[in-house]
């Protein structure tokens, strides 16, 4: 299905953890908690829990799902951006590396916050870019594993700035954003100009 762009309307991909909600604060709690460790969020210097921590993939899974079944706060700015631009006819898809059996959480979640979307995708760690949705006009990530893959399918990928996603991005594939204000920017930046459409 070819994309609506040229109608006004965009299809725009959304990472959840990290980029709608805040992962951080929650996972910095809990590994207090857990492990008596007190870390600043620049101390997850990578994506992989496991790598940071020194802990086996199994723990990382039972420390992750912990964080996911507490009611995470969201980013600044993600409810009302997201409800912005669903009320603008764009379509929302949310695009997750959750395990499947957090699906009923994560719709309970979004239900809770007041998050529109059009469909929920829940995908394999570092396979996001194989989901089965229309071709995506724009896709924000934070993970860069993730926004990597995503730039050989998407015009546009933004990676929403966050301690484990640091790059020296030499060829310029992505494009990072530190807030929802720009996100919604580059967003109006993809739509047509007044003047194509004109006739």
């Amino acid at each position: 299905m070819p994309s609506n762009e040229k109608y006004g309307k965009l299809n725009l991909g959304f990472d959840i953890d990290g980029v709608i909600a805040d992962f951080s604060i929650p996972l910095l709690s809990t590994l207090k908690k857990n492990y008596g460790l007190t870390l600043k969020a620049s101390g997850i210097y990578c994506f992989d829990l496991d790598v940071v921590l020194g802990i086996t993939q199994s723990e990382e899974e039972q420390l992750v799902v912990e964080v996911l079944k507490q009611d995470l706060p969201l980013n600044v700015g993600a409810k009302e951006t997201i409800i912005r631009l669903s009320k603008e006819g764009h379509n929302i898809y949310l695009l997750t590396s959750r395990y499947g059996y957090l699906r009923d959480i994560t719709e309970s979640w979004l239900k809770d916050k007041g998050i529109p979307y059009n469909r929920l995708h829940l995908l394999n760690n570092g396979k996001k870019y194989l989901a089965e949705v229309d071709p995506l006009d724009l896709v924000v990530e934070d993970s860069m594993q993730e926004a990597l893959a995503w730039t050989t399918k998407v015009k546009k990928v933004l990676i929403y700035d966050q301690p484990w996603n640091k790059t020296l991005n030499i060829r310029n594939l992505t494009k990072r954003v530190y807030n929802w204000d720009q996100i919604y920017s580059e967003i109006q930046h993809l739509k047509p100009s007044s003047s194509q459409n004109a006739f």
